[in-house]
């Protein structure tokens, strides 16, 4: 099913209408005159200033460089066939691969001084590959520029040569792995890669080089194309994109069944996918990573987001912006629009009603893509659920700038981090889990719920941040548990009252001792959480004694403090007996957390009303 989505992707957006070619970035250019000599180096990457982290100095980013067409599959010499060949990016043996006139900066030129000594070795390999094939390629066509691109190999030999080229790959920024292409200088800036020569002498090559390839191989029905064809007896499709999820700068999706389960058809031939089928899911699915979809020409929508380990990969069926992306965004203004637009429903309520949205989640093990789940679901569902999924994280927000309000942009990732210490110790699955609720509108597992009520119990009263409360509101409201998202003063549930007490308790005794290393929330949240009638006696005792201390000091705000304290008492007939559930455990947590926003709001409306009157008084 998931190829089958990938295929259909593919064919939607055309990007099989040339099988011979790829459309990827390179990051530099070799200049070299008529004669063959090397003329220099151009950095093609985008460069952009960003803002430093921690109000330190900006800097600059240097990201993708010039798209261009370069050959889908590597080439080697078949010793056997004593021919070239088009060959898997990952072949051993002594004959390594290398592509066609784009490929990395080491395999293509001698910048030995810049690779490390131990890795030189297998770089020569490729490179000597890279220029007997140029040299091939140039009998072949006699075309004048690959003719003189493949002279320049004639001064690799040259220690001085190798250092000018390392000196100018240092001096431009760029990394031996960074991929090269040649521009012939009579051409005038043009690549030799678009040379309307060049390209069709490798479309004729790639063809039958194929032809020759599939000749005896097993022939089948092709699952994805659905058409009669020659099915390769091995299949990895190399997936672009994926290094910060684990994975290795390529990694690989291999189909195949094993072999008891094969019905006596070995290897991948057993996945029944011909090469066009693989090349259709492989460009689609590095298009969807690249957030290059052809058909998205709004650059703003993408079609990748990242959450830990985990990629998310989502499109429709037919091209239309699902509103998806606005789960990951932390843009309020972004949220706020997508929600306008979901309400609204400006898209086509005929094409909604046909329509499909497919999800995939991807991440990297070693050399290989895992997937971790894959969804889909009718447009019109997924619109519903997401517009549920914000009014149900919608929370008083405590930090600095949120003054108490509600909210509800809260990015996904920032949901996941806040059921561990950080990133990296967030389990596997959980954001994936985020995901499928959102989609589907189904609960939130009470694993997530047991995991950001340990991190409160371990933080203390730094631990109540407003991703993780609205995270807690929404497990508990997925498992039809009333909740809001502010202060209800009517809310006279045990659980809820015990948590606004701890929140009173905390507010008292700051009144009285200002900062202290560990606040009666630090020390107490825990056992009082859980089991509030063993601590609450207790609790109660230390705050009259602090407001003992403050009626000395300021009698008007220990009056405040005690008519609030007995505000919230009264609402708690007794505390409840025994060991809180963890749903309740929830409800407590929420209860001190809204009772300390709704203090956070009445502060951020006194200063508001205080900088009105100055303001007034200053204009009048």
């Amino acid at each position: 099913m998931i190829l089958q989505r990938l295929y259909q992707l593919a064919e939607r957006e055309r990007l099989l209408d040339d099988p011979a070619f790829l459309r990827i970035p390179i990051q530099c250019i070799v200049t070299i005159a008529r004669d063959g000599s090397y003329l220099g180096l151009i950095d093609v990457r985008q460069r952009e200033e960003v803002a430093g982290k921690r109000g330190g100095p900006p800097k600059v980013r240097v990201t993708g460089g010039r798209s261009v067409l370069v050959p889908v599959r590597p080439i080697q010499w078949d010793k056997k066939q004593t021919k070239w060949k088009t060959t898997d990016p990952a072949s051993s043996g002594d004959e390594k691969p290398a592509c066609f006139l784009a490929d990395t900066i080491a395999r293509a030129l001698p910048i030995e001084r810049l690779i490390d000594a131990d890795a030189r070795e297998k770089f020569q390999a490729q490179r000597s590959t890279f220029w007997r094939f140029l040299k091939f390629a140039a009998n072949q066509t006699s075309d004048p520029a690959l003719e003189s691109v493949a002279r320049l190999q004639e001064q690799f030999q040259s220690a001085e040569f190798q250092e000018r080229l390392a000196n100018d790959v240092e001096q431009a920024g760029l990394g031996f792995a960074d991929l090269c292409s040649f521009v012939w200088e009579p051409d005038g800036g043009q690549l030799l890669l678009e040379r309307p020569e060049v390209l069709a002498w490798w479309r004729a090559f790639y063809a039958a080089d194929l032809e020759t390839q599939q000749a005896g191989q097993f022939r089948g029905l092709c699952q994805l194309t659905e058409e009669v064809t020659a099915i390769a007896p091995s299949i990895k499709s190399k997936i672009s994109g994926l290094i910060p999820v684990g994975g290795r700068a390529e990694t690989y999706l291999v189909t195949g069944l094993t072999s008891a389960e094969s019905y006596n058809l070995d290897g991948a031939i057993s996945g029944m996918v011909s090469q066009r089928g693989v090349d259709g899911f492989t460009r689609a699915l590095n298009a969807l990573i690249a957030n290059e979809l052809p058909s998205s020409l709004d650059k703003m929508r993408r079609t990748a987001q990242r959450v830990g380990n985990v990629l998310f990969l989502f499109w429709t069926r037919e091209p239309v912006n699902s509103g998806f992306d606005a789960l990951f965004s932390a843009s309020t203004d972004e949220v706020d629009a997508t929600l306008k637009a979901l309400h609204s429903g400006r898209e086509s309520s005929a094409l909604e009603d046909v329509n499909q949205f497919y999800m995939l989640a991807i991440s990297g093990n070693s050399a290989r893509v895992v997937v971790r789940d894959y969804l889909e679901t009718p447009l019109p569902n997924l619109k519903q659920h997401l517009v549920q999924w914000f009014e149900d994280l919608r929370i008083a927000d405590s930090s600095k700038d949120g003054a108490g309000k509600p909210t509800s942009t809260i990015p996904l990732w920032l949901l996941a981090v806040s059921t561990s210490l950080d990133m990296d110790q967030v389990a596997p699955d959980t954001p994936s889990r985020l995901v499928h609720a959102a989609i589907y509108g189904g609960p939130i597992s009470d694993s997530i719920l047991t995991a950001c009520l340990r991190r409160l119990r371990a933080e203390g009263s730094a631990g109540f941040r407003t991703p993780r409360m609205a995270l807690i509101k929404l497990a508990l409201l997925r498992r039809n548990i009333p909740v809001t998202e502010t202060l209800n003063p009517d809310d006279s549930h045990p659980a809820y009252v015990c948590g606004r007490l701890m929140a009173v308790f905390e507010q008292i005794q700051y009144a009285a001792l200002g900062d202290v290393n560990a606040n009666v929330t630090d020390k107490f949240f825990g056992s009082f959480s859980a089991a509030p009638a063993m601590i609450l006696g207790r609790l109660q005792i230390g705050a009259r004694q602090h407001l003992r201390k403050i009626r000395g000091e300021k009698p008007g705000f220990a009056y405040t403090l005690d008519k609030l304290l007995t505000e919230v008492s009264s609402q708690l007939v007794e505390p409840p007996k025994g060991k809180l559930s963890l749903h309740d455990q929830g409800r407590f947590a929420l209860g001190y957390y809204h009772q300390k926003a709704r203090r956070f709001e009445e502060v951020a409306e006194r200063q508001a009303a205080k900088a009105e009157k100055e303001a007034a008084i200053t204009t009048a």
